[in-house]
């Protein structure tokens, strides 16, 4: 018992001595975000589709590129069975020093992935492929190095460790029901009727028809008048909050664009409960945008184009208006920020929005279990950044705040430093026992998810950052959680 005492005592000691080392080793790595470039969707389609397609993840796909991508050996300033008592202990008092330090020296590079959609128009499947970036950066110092190769790996060793950050960017698909998948270059097993794709409209083509809308026709069919046109605020000014959620804004003549979009649908009313349902069956959804928006009935067009004429005409560049309602969904908080989608021009006519409300469940809501590790746990205080002497690595997402993404790349971590020990005959090797997810904010808007991995768990006391400036802008923590492993891993071998 006496040398259980001790032990815990050298480790205080270590925990809250040299707050400047400290300061060193975990910093909030915000060239990862500022870098990062956004996913290829941040906002439903300019054209609009009959039926929705839903977010998902390839988990194994994942698993494969992430692990791929962790070559470089993560280790902590504590480690072994003073890691492992952590959790008795207290943060370091010089948490508030450590929530205003700088930003380090970090080296960043980005690497891109595909994943594809299907859009479904009018009857037929379209596949879209969509780069997915991510922006890996690593903390300097003066440590161990890892250089790898194909077909070696070999260290250099000097007085102290250091934590590694690497990973890929996850394959993600957005994925179908139903359907079959079909592009322009497939024949037709019949001749098509003129003006459509083997008998269905192409509402990309020139002058087509777009998909049916639900709205009033306002008269005179100009801007001016569908953004006066009293009926869209009523709608939007006496809808009644969806149980479970917030409302967060209300009648803004913009939507939200974020990083963090999931998918959308097109509605028959404001229906603002079929909205939510939506969003409650849609993995990932935290948050919803209900509005109204001013489209063109055909697609405008306008003569000397590079779209061919298949049967609708080549000129139609202010074609009369049609009104739909919209319900796109969100894998983070929104607000009033995030709505900065004003519409667009599509060749002479303009769309608008108009009864934008939004509505947000993401203080309420857990993020689903991860397989292998504990239920997550909450962090009141933001994220984790007095856990320096644990801290193994971390590395961003651009996307929607999801958790898999973390775990997956705790696990690849692991995996690395357990491979590289065992081949250099090491007795023992740095696991990653915890890791924390938190949703990264610029500005009030999302950007994704920032992973940080520990040898040690550490509980809601070690976590006080709640976001720092870089110049002008502000990135905020949002959602900010643990999960530790459920069989807590020593490291030996």
């Amino acid at each position: 018992m006496k040398t259980t005492i001790v032990a815990a005592a050298a480790i205080v000691r270590l925990a809250v001595a040299g707050p400047a080392a400290l300061l060193k080793r975990q910093q909030f790595d915000y060239d990862a975000v500022l870098n990062a470039p956004s996913p290829t969707a941040t906002a439903p389609p300019i054209i609009p589709v009959n039926s929705t397609s839903s977010y998902s993840v390839d988990t194994a796909s994942i698993a494969a590129s992430i692990s791929s991508g962790v070559t470089t050996v993560a280790t902590a300033s504590i480690t072994g069975y003073s890691a492992s008592a952590a959790s008795t202990l207290d943060p370091p008092s010089s948490s508030a020093a450590v929530q205003k330090r700088g930003w380090g020296s970090t080296t960043c590079s980005t690497s891109y992935t595909t994943f594809t959609s299907l859009c479904s128009t009018w009857g037929t499947t379209e596949t879209h492929t969509h780069s997915q970036p991510v922006t890996i950066c690593s903390t300097s110092s003066s440590s161990k190095s890892i250089a790898t190769s194909s077909s070696a790996t070999s260290s250099s060793t000097s007085s102290s460790s250091s934590p590694s950050s690497s990973a890929v960017s996850p394959s993600r698909t957005l994925s179908q029901s139903s359907v079959t998948i079909s592009s322009a270059s497939t024949a037709c097993p019949t001749q098509p009727e003129a003006g459509t794709y083997c008998g269905f409209i192409n509402p990309e083509d020139a002058c087509a028809p777009q998909p049916t809308a639900y709205g009033p026709t306002v008269t005179p069919d100009t801007v001016a008048a569908f953004e006066a046109y009293q009926p869209f605020h009523d709608d939007a000014n006496h809808a009644q909050t969806p149980s479970g959620y917030v409302e967060v804004f209300k009648d803004l003549n913009a939507s939200t664009s974020a990083n963090s979009y999931l998918t959308y649908e097109t509605l028959t009313s404001y229906d603002v409960t079929t909205c939510a349902k939506f969003c409650d069956d849609t993995d990932l959804c935290t948050a919803f945008n209900i509005y109204i928006e001013r489209d063109p009935s055909v697609n405008p067009t306008s003569n000397g184009t590079s779209l061919a004429n298949v049967g609708w005409g080549t000129d139609c560049p202010n074609p009369s208006s049609v009104t739909n309602y919209k319900c796109s969904l969100w894998g983070s908080s929104i607000n009033a920020a995030s709505a900065t989608n004003y519409g667009q021009w599509r060749d002479e006519f303009q769309v608008v929005i108009v009864a934008s409300n939004g509505y947000d469940k993401t203080n309420s809501t857990t993020p689903p279990s991860q397989t292998g590790w504990g239920e997550p746990q909450p962090c009141s205080g933001g994220g984790i950044s007095a856990g320096g002497s644990y801290w193994m690595g971390s590395t961003f997402y651009p996307g929607p705040f999801d958790t898999s993404l973390c775990a997956t790349y705790a696990e690849a971590q692991t995996a690395q430093n357990k491979r590289a020990a065992q081949h250099k005959g090491a007795r023992s090797y740095v696991p990653c026992n915890m890791f924390n997810a938190y949703a990264v904010h610029k500005n009030g808007v999302a950007q994704g998810t920032y992973c940080q991995l520990f040898d040690a768990v550490l509980d809601d006391s070690w976590a006080s950052f709640e976001g720092a400036w870089s110049g002008s802008d502000y990135f905020g923590v949002q959602s900010s959680w643990t999960y530790a492993l459920s069989e807590l891993d020593d490291g030996k071998l």
